[in-house]
């Protein structure tokens, strides 16, 4: 598959999942039944607003868990599930050694479009925002 193809794939499925929530958060919050204009702008502003930060939060998660936060928890929450389940591989891999090994992966790469997406939804909240206000 080539680089615009997974670049459409990319883009496309996101812009897909925030529409959905902001078709849900529409319907959700009674758009059909608003009165008027100003109540229609604010519901538009809040269905923006959701998926906008949400996908744009969703981006700094994955560039925070690139600098390896949350290496400490996934160690604890891994050495956990092994020790409690029966009949599981009980060695224990020291937490160096773990880090280690997560730190040879390499990090998370291509995850801009994250913040482009979400930024484009927040960038119609806010124009929809300054609608109600002047509405």
């Amino acid at each position: 598959m080539n680089r615009a193809v997974k670049n459409l794939l990319k883009y496309g499925i996101t812009a897909a999942v925030g529409l959905l929530m902001v078709a849900l958060t529409v319907d959700l919050h009674g758009y059909a039944d608003a009165a008027d204009t100003q109540t229609k702008v604010r519901i538009l502003a809040d269905a923006f607003t959701i998926p906008g930060v949400t996908i744009t939060l969703f981006a700094v998660l994955v560039m925070i868990s690139n600098e390896g936060l949350f290496w400490g928890v996934s160690y604890v929450f891994s050495y956990a599930v092994k020790m409690l389940l029966p009949g599981g591989d009980k060695t224990h891999e020291r937490y160096g050694d773990y880090v280690a090994r997560k730190h040879d992966g390499g990090p998370v790469r291509g995850f801009g479009f994250l913040f482009i997406v979400g930024g484009i939804f927040l960038a119609v909240a806010v124009i929809l925002t300054v609608v109600f206000y002047y509405v």
